[in-house]
């Protein structure tokens, strides 16, 4: 196979994330002691440069997410992603729902990549090219791909925090130095999702 054309389907999925604001009162916020935790969801203080205008006058907003869509065409309803943070946060801080209002929803999309040998593992390393694909391919994928040092680096959906230091710095000499060599015998199966894209 050449690994240097690609012809299939890249191995990710797009993963629609909400997440609910909550508005505590100067009390309960002291209660919270302005920590953030991540067990499965994440619980986070929001500060006001993350907030919209009209509300950084409180500061007591804390941020609980985020739900995991995969069904991009239709998003969950308010109620339903409700629901489903506080069915999966309560057991930590119940009081943050017990007491603190809704005040707003939020909406983003993870970039996953399909699970593989080692699970759920990031797409990094140099893109391949499209050059000998001919121009609807070309123009298809994105001038960008045919770019002869063009380097990738996504698909870590809600694993960023423990995979983007990781995979960063390998990413990072291999681009440094030039050269894949040395990232692809030094860590095995990082560059599992090029076998979606060899040509058969």
């Amino acid at each position: 196979s050449n690994k240097n054309v690609i012809t299939g389907k890249w191995p990710i999925q797009l993963v629609r994330g909400q997440s609910v604001e909550l508005s505590l009162s100067t009390q309960q916020r002291g209660e919270y002691n302005s920590e953030a935790l991540l067990c499965g969801k994440y619980t986070s203080p929001l500060p006001s440069s993350q907030r919209r205008k009209e509300d950084c006058q409180n500061d007591n907003f804390v941020l609980v997410g985020a739900t995991h869509e995969y069904d991009v065409s239709k998003a969950l309803s308010k109620e339903e992603v409700i629901n489903d943070l506080r069915s999966r946060s309560y057991d930590v801080f119940p009081w943050i729902w017990d007491e603190g209002t809704v005040h707003n929803i939020t909406e983003g999309w993870r970039v996953q990549s399909n699970r593989g040998l080692f699970g759920r593992v990031p797409i990094v390393g140099r893109l391949p090219s499209t050059s000998s694909l001919g121009q609807e391919s070309e123009e298809r994928n994105g001038t960008m791909l045919n770019h002869k040092d063009a380097w990738i680096f996504t698909g870590l959906s809600s694993r960023g925090l423990i995979h983007h230091g990781v995979y960063g710095g390998i990413l990072a000499d291999a681009i440094l130095n030039r050269c894949e060599e040395n990232m692809v015998s030094e860590n095995d199966g990082i560059q599992w999702w090029r076998k979606a894209l060899e040509k058969e």
